[in-house]
C-alpha cells in the first residue's frame, strides 16, 4: 500500500521542462537579428534557452552535423527536450510545450501559402526529447549542402523504435491480390501487336502500382522510372525520383507536356491518364490529355496540335524500351493494366478506381466502356512466362517478371511524423532545392543518391554514424541568459 501511494505522488509531482532551441546558422546576419528578437517577444511563460550554432568553415553547410552539436550544447545545460529550428521561420501560432513524442511543427509556411506540406516533410521545424534523440543517435552527419537529412532523420525514428504516425494510403476492401513484380535492370513486360491504332483518337490509359526500392542512377541528375511507355518519345505514364507520378506526351511538332501529381510515395496508386478530342475551337480541333490519381482529377492540357503519332505496335510495362542502352527501369508492383479506345468519363475513372483488379470485359456500376477495351493484363491470369491479354490486342511477352502474391489490403499506412499544426512566417531567402525537375545544387543529389541506395535499402545503420560519431572544432562561445552563439568547424 505504501509504494502505491509513493508511486502515485511520484505522478503527480510536476516536472519542470526546460526547452533548448537549436539554430544552424551560417551568413544571415539580419535573419538572426529577426529571428532573435521575433522568439524573444513569442515565447512566454517556457523555461528555454536558444543555442545559435554557427559554420565557421568554408565547408558546404552541414545543417544536420550543426544540430547534433547544438544538442550536446543545450544538453549540457541542463535542456531535456529540443526544437531544431531554422533561422528563416518566425512564429505566428505555435506551441513550443514539452511533448513526449517527436514533433514535426512547420506544417504551414507563409512561403506555401500555409496549405500543408507533403505527407512526410520532417524539416525545418522539429521537436524531440533528449531520450528519443539519443535513441536515434541525433541527424546523421554526412548530408552536406542542401537536402535529406530530415528524410534521413524519419528513417532513423521509424528504424529506432521512436514513435511516428501512419498517413492512410489507397482505400480499398481487396484483401488479396497478385501482381507483377518488377526488379529495375532489364525487367519488363513487352507488347507487341500489328497495325494498332491506340494513339489515333480517344483513348485512355489506367494502371495500378506501387513503386518499391528504387536505386537512383549514379551517372545521371534525374530519374525516370517507366510505368507504361509507348517507346520512340516515351508517351505513357511515370514515376521519378522526387516520388511523384507523371504523365508524359508530346504534340505533333514534337513539344513536350506532362502533368504531375504531387508527392505520393511508396504506396498503391491508381493512375489514369486519357487523350480526348475536347471541341472545336476556331475552326479547329482542340486536343485535351488529363491525368488522375485514384479517381481523383489532378490536372489537364489543352493543345493545338494532336498527340505525336508513334506506333503503338510496341508498348513496354516497366522500361521506356527493350533496346540495349536503355538504363531507365522501374522498381515495385504493377496490380493491373488497362488500355481503352476511348475517352472514359471522369464517373467511370472513378468506378474503374475503386474496382481496380476487376476484369473489365462486362459493363458494372458506372463503368459502360467494356465494348472499347483495348487490353488488359491481369497478374491473376498470367504465370511468371505467360500473360495473355483479354482483349487479344497484342501478344505479350515477359522479362524477369515474378508474380507477387499480397496477402493485405491495397490500403496503404505510410510512416510520417507526429505533427502539431503550427503557423510559420517565413522570412525571404533563395530558392535552393529544384527547379523543374533538376536539383539547383549538385551536391543534393548526392545527397539523394546516399539516401535512397544507402540508408533506404538498408545499407546505412543509425547505429553507427550521428551523435557517437560527432566531430567539431569550437572556435568561439558567446553566451548570455537566454542565446547561446556557437561558431564551430566541422
Amino acid at each position: 500500500m505504501k509504494e502505491s501511494k509513493r508511486i502515485q505522488k511520484l505522478k503527480e509531482k510536476k516536472v519542470n521542462h526546460k526547452l533548448g532551441i537549436i539554430v544552424p546558422y551560417r551568413d544571415r546576419e539580419q535573419q538572426l537579428k529577426r529571428f532573435l528578437s521575433h522568439m524573444k517577444d513569442y515565447i512566454k511563460d517556457i523555461d528555454y534557452e536558444i543555442f545559435i550554432i554557427e559554420q565557421a568553415d568554408n565547408k558546404p553547410f552541414n545543417r544536420g552535423k550543426l544540430l547534433n552539436a547544438g544538442y550536446k550544447y543545450a544538453l549540457d545545460k541542463g535542456c531535456d527536450y529540443f526544437v531544431f529550428h531554422d533561422v528563416d521561420m518566425l512564429p505566428e501560432d505555435v506551441d513550443y510545450s514539452y511533448s513526449d513524442k517527436p514533433l514535426h511543427l512547420a506544417t504551414h509556411l507563409q512561403e506555401h501559402d500555409y496549405e500543408t506540406t507533403f505527407f512526410d516533410y520532417f524539416g525545418g521545424v522539429t521537436m524531440f526529447t533528449k531520450e528519443d534523440f539519443k535513441t536515434i543517435n541525433g541527424f546523421s552527419n554526412e548530408y552536406w549542402g542542401w537536402g535529406f537529412e530530415d528524410d534521413d532523420l524519419l528513417v532513423r525514428c521509424i528504424e529506432s523504435g521512436v514513435s511516428v504516425d501512419k498517413e492512410d494510403g489507397m482505400n480499398s476492401d481487396i484483401k488479396e491480390f497478385e501482381s507483377f513484380n518488377f526488379s529495375g535492370n532489364k525487367s519488363f513486360i513487352k507488347l507487341e501487336g500489328k497495325n494498332t491504332t491506340l494513339l489515333q483518337d480517344d483513348f485512355t490509359i489506367s494502371v495500378l502500382v506501387k513503386p518499391k526500392n528504387i536505386v537512383i542512377n549514379q551517372n545521371k541528375e534525374y530519374d525516370e522510372y517507366p510505368i507504361i511507355s509507348i517507346p520512340g518519345y516515351n508517351i505513357g505514364l511515370f514515376y521519378n525520383s522526387f516520388r511523384r507520378f507523371f504523365c508524359q506526351f508530346y504534340d505533333e511538332n514534337k513539344k513536350s507536356h506532362s502533368i504531375t501529381s504531387d508527392i505520393l510515395g511508396e504506396r498503391w496508386v491508381h493512375l489514369t491518364m486519357k487523350y480526348e478530342v475536347a471541341g472545336m475551337l476556331k475552326g479547329s480541333n482542340n486536343w485535351k490529355i488529363s491525368f488522375y490519381v485514384d479517381g481523383k482529377f489532378i490536372d489537364s492540357i489543352s493543345m493545338d496540335n494532336e498527340i505525336l503519332q508513334l506506333s503503338s505496335d510496341k508498348i513496354f510495362v516497366g522500361a521506356g524500351s527493350n533496346d540495349k542502352t536503355n538504363k531507365d527501369f522501374f522498381n515495385g508492383l504493377i496490380g493491373n493494366i488497362e488500355m481503352y479506345d476511348v475517352a472514359l468519363t471522369d464517373e467511370e475513372i472513378v468506378e474503374v478506381s475503386n474496382n481496380p483488379i476487376k476484369p473489365k470485359l462486362r459493363n458494372f456500376g458506372k463503368f459502360q466502356s467494356s465494348n472499347f477495351l483495348y487490353t488488359q493484363l491481369l497478374p491473376e491470369l498470367s504465370t511468371e512466362d505467360s500473360c495473355i491479354d483479354l482483349s487479344n490486342t497484342y501478344k505479350v511477352s515477359l522479362s524477369n517478371i515474378y508474380l507477387y502474391k499480397d496477402n493485405q489490403s491495397f490500403k496503404t499506412f505510410l510512416p510520417k511524423p507526429h505533427r502539431r499544426v503550427s503557423r510559420f512566417q517565413s522570412l525571404v531567402h533563395k530558392n535552393n532545392s529544384s527547379e523543374g525537375n533538376r536539383w539547383i545544387h549538385t551536391q543534393t543529389r548526392k545527397n539523394q543518391i546516399k539516401y535512397y541506395n544507402e540508408v533506404r535499402n538498408d545499407i546505412d545503420d543509425f547505429r553507427i554514424e550521428g551523435l557517437n560519431t560527432l566531430r567539431f572544432k569550437e572556435i568561439k562561445k558567446e553566451e548570455n541568459k537566454l542565446v547561446n552563439k556557437i561558431s564551430i568547424e566541422l
